[in-house]
């Protein structure tokens, strides 16, 4: 028989073709199936005993869905009106609804924690910072689905992490999912060609203060090396014209003999950048994972969201400030003792 169109007298919701419907063998009444298990029974058993028996309507004289219907406290879902549990979530209806948690700094990205407010920032301020965040989410998970945000990645949900990281976020997301499937090292290439200068846009300032120690250290050694072979190669030049071929030979032995240090410095140096590129990866998923929680442990919710805008995405400016430390502080060392 065909019931769509029909009302279910559990619900008060119209049959449809697609809809898993029993119908009861005392009164022939047809019911969804989940009408049928939330009551245990056929939701006209009461009127059994009276000889009930369900007689086909037409659609005229279907009852009105609109009026039939009384949203469940819990979980929204529209039940009948006469109906005492809802039948997709098994709550009372006219019960309280379940409590919620408090709204948080930009509510849509810290949906997993509950923070009392703060006096740390004025309305203004506030706003001003969720707005960024806001804006910050956009561009960092475009598009994203409201069950897409609650998967967990580095320890939280993947759109908080895309939101800290920022630029490139796609991409990291790639890696830290490989890093958590086990892979033991990657590549990163940015972190080869600029070590230790990418530490410090990334923010990571303590990695990015040991490599540019160790580089900055070797500088130091090399430098003496470097200036011995300038001053031989400018007294080789400014004579060549009154040597002899032996000694421009020999001239040209010495200078590479005094580069043969530098030669090992800058071994190193792509050993060090090639360290930077197979750890990068890794150091920024722990950095990440803690900086995450470094903000949800704050005790206000203004704390909580400038923490995490504090830690998260990019720094231009410490880059520039880092390649210039690289830069100068050699000579100015050099040059105090000199």
């Amino acid at each position: 028989m065909d019931y769509r169109n029909h009302t279910c007298d559990g619900c008060g919701r119209r049959f449809t073709q697609e809809d898993d419907i029993v119908v009861c063998p005392v009164c022939a009444t047809p019911q969804h199936r989940a009408c049928y298990e939330a009551n245990g029974h056929c939701v006209n058993e009461d009127k059994h005993e009276s000889g009930f028996v369900w007689q086909q309507q037409s659609i005229d004289q279907a009852p009105k869905t609109d009026a039939a219907l009384t949203p469940c406290p819990v979980c929204g879902f529209e039940n009948r009106k006469d109906a005492r549990l809802c039948i997709h979530c098994g709550a009372p209806l006219g019960a309280a609804p379940a409590p919620q948690p408090v709204p948080q700094a930009n509510c849509d990205l810290f949906y997993d924690v509950t923070k009392p407010d703060g006096f740390e920032l004025d309305d203004d301020e506030r706003d001003q910072l969720e707005t960024l965040l806001r804006q910050r989410a956009a561009l960092a998970a475009p598009g994203m689905q409201p069950d897409q945000e609650q998967e967990q990645i580095a320890g939280h949900p993947i759109k908080q992490v895309l939101t800290f990281v920022g630029s490139n976020a796609l991409k990291y997301l790639q890696k830290f999912r490989k890093i958590e499937n086990g892979q033991k090292a990657g590549w990163n290439w940015a972190a080869f060609f600029l070590s230790p200068y990418w530490f410090f846009y990334r923010k990571m300032y303590r990695p990015g203060i040991v490599f540019l120690t160790l580089r900055l250290c070797l500088m130091l050694l090399l430098f003496p090396y470097e200036n011995k072979a300038l001053e031989l190669y400018q007294s080789l030049y400014a004579n060549a014209a009154n040597l002899s071929e032996n000694a421009i030979q020999t001239a040209l032995q010495e200078i590479f003999q005094t580069l043969i240090p530098v030669y090992i410095g800058g071994a190193v140096l792509v050993i060090l950048a090639v360290l930077s590129a197979l750890l990068a990866d890794r150091l920024y998923y722990s950095y990440v994972r803690r900086s995450i929680d470094s903000a949800k442990q704050q005790e206000t919710r203004d704390t909580v969201l400038m923490q995490f805008l504090k830690r998260g995405g990019v720094s231009p400016l410490m880059a520039v400030l880092s390649y210039a430390a690289v830069s100068l502080i050699p000579n100015l060392i050099l040059s105090f003792f000199n």
